[in-house]
């Protein structure tokens, strides 16, 4: 009896300690409006699963706290339970109802496009010709002289019955050429030395269909309208590499900010490669990517696919799908894109 009472005790004592604290999170979020899309697929007519959190009313939150840890997510669920992940150092962000979604992917992107538009000087909602050219003038008090100064946006249909010129521009921004796309792709605006960089004099003939704005000496304006917008936009240079790579970098981080954790990048080619291998080399890529490549370079999809099997022959272990995988890096996957 004294055996079993003993056994007994050690098997009380053994229930009775308190469960292993769990490790303590880095972040909480908490008093959110959280997501997290882990019920299942909608019918195929768009019927939401049974077990998706709906109502008559539409779709609620089905959590509202998140517990990460080591950049990774380690729980979903109520604040309450949440608790259990605090620790002295966990840093505690009260959402206040703010909505919390899984981290979202975009199918179809053009990185690097985006990063340049993001650099260039934005003239959207621009009134007037002052106000397009002091923009550009503060832009241009950080850029090297001699480079290139790129913008648009401003409205070649609002302004039709008064263009700018490049008196005011060139007066402004001497030291640096200027071009300037309007709006609607259909005018484009340069100063001075744009022009020259350009080689567009008073003896430059329009193409058919185009018009290069000139004064009353026959000497050009800086505008130029609809086909003639290539004679200056053709003189701008390719970016180096540097200069493209920090065009995806920048891109990429916009997407990161905005909520994206992957993205498929189109049409992607040796530059867009080079750039993607070099970030993630770096540890600089901020999110995934998925490389769609273009079709056009092949060489490029010849070298990332490597060899195909023959009709007779099963896919190879290291490409089991029939599509290349990068040699660098298990974030990067390519296929052919037209």
């Amino acid at each position: 009896m004294k055996t079993l009472f003993g056994l007994a005790a050690i098997a009380v004592f053994a229930f009775a300690r308190p469960a292993p604290a769990k490790p303590a999170a880095d972040l909480l979020l908490l008093n959110g409006r959280v997501y997290t899309f882990a019920w299942d697929e909608p019918g195929n007519d768009g019927t939401p699963a049974k077990n998706a959190p709906r109502t008559k009313e539409g779709f609620r939150p089905d959590a509202e706290a998140v517990a990460i840890r080591g950049g990774r997510i380690v729980f979903v669920g109520t604040a309450r339970d949440a608790e259990a992940h605090r620790g002295a150092a966990t840093r505690v962000l009260d959402l206040h109802g703010a909505t919390v979604l899984p981290g979202l992917v975009d199918s179809h992107t053009h990185i690097a496009e985006l990063g340049e538009a993001a650099s260039r000087v934005d003239l959207v909602d621009v009134q007037t010709e002052e106000e397009a050219v002091a923009r550009v003038a503060a832009r241009a008090r950080s850029v090297p002289k001699g480079q290139w100064i790129v913008g648009g946006g401003w409205d070649e249909g609002a302004w039709a019955n008064h263009y700018p010129d490049l008196r005011l521009l060139s007066e402004k921004v001497p030291d640096h050429p200027v071009y300037l796309a309007s709006l609607h792709g259909f005018a484009g605006w340069g100063n001075r030395l744009a022009l020259e960089r350009a080689s567009i004099t008073a003896e430059t003939k329009a193409p058919e269909g185009g018009e290069i704005r000139k004064d009353a000496n026959g000497k050009p304006t800086g505008i130029l309208l609809n086909r003639a917008v290539p004679l200056l936009s053709s003189a701008l240079p390719e970016p180096t590499e540097e200069q493209f790579k920090s065009y995806v970098l920048a891109g990429l981080r916009i997407m990161a900010k905005d909520g994206y954790v992957a993205v498929h990048e189109a049409g992607a080619g040796a530059r867009h490669m080079r750039a993607f291998e070099a970030l993630e080399a770096e540890g600089k890529l901020p999110v995934r990517v998925y490389a769609m490549l273009s079709a056009r370079e092949g060489d490029l999809c010849r070298k990332v696919a490597g060899p195909r099997p023959r009709p007779d022959e099963r896919p190879h272990a290291g490409d089991p799908g029939g599509e290349g995988v990068l040699r660098r890096g298990a974030r990067f996957k390519g296929r052919a894109a037209a």
